[in-house]
């Protein structure tokens, strides 16, 4: 009996997702949300997802490289904060593991974002205009 709870406490623990965590950024009446969010139960594969106007887009993605979408999102933060707005972080409670039948790149439609989104390997340019 000792080794039936065992076993059912050791895959509850593997099915707990990793908490995605937020940023939201205001600037006059206006909110932005930079979210780092986990495929899966591990650090990877990643996304990092910008919501502006109630639209989401996918700006970067990661599939092996642990820490990518953290850097990345804590750095675009770090712009948005460089243009005037205010950034708090928040960690929401735990979450159910994302969908993964989104594209691993999409082009963005809106002008603050660049038109070619990086991949693990390369860096997001750093002539994004100001909002």
């Amino acid at each position: 009996m000792k080794i039936f709870f065992s076993i059912l406490i050791t895959i509850g623990f593997c099915q707990v997702a990793l908490a995605d965590t937020s940023y939201v950024c205001t600037n006059g009446g206006m909110e932005r949300k930079i979210e780092v969010v986990y495929l899966g139960t591990e650090k990877v594969p990643c996304e990092v997802r910008y919501t502006k106007d109630g639209n989401t887009e996918v700006l970067w993605t990661a599939q092996a490289e642990e820490g990518y979408c953290e850097a990345k999102a804590a750095d675009f933060v770090g712009k948005q904060r460089g243009w005037g707005w205010v950034c708090e972080k928040s960690t929401p409670a735990m979450s159910e593991p994302a969908s993964t039948d989104m594209p691993e790149e999409q082009s963005p439609e809106s002008s603050d974002i660049p038109a070619e989104m990086p991949t693990e390997s390369t860096d997001m340019p750093a002539d994004l205009p100001a909002e």
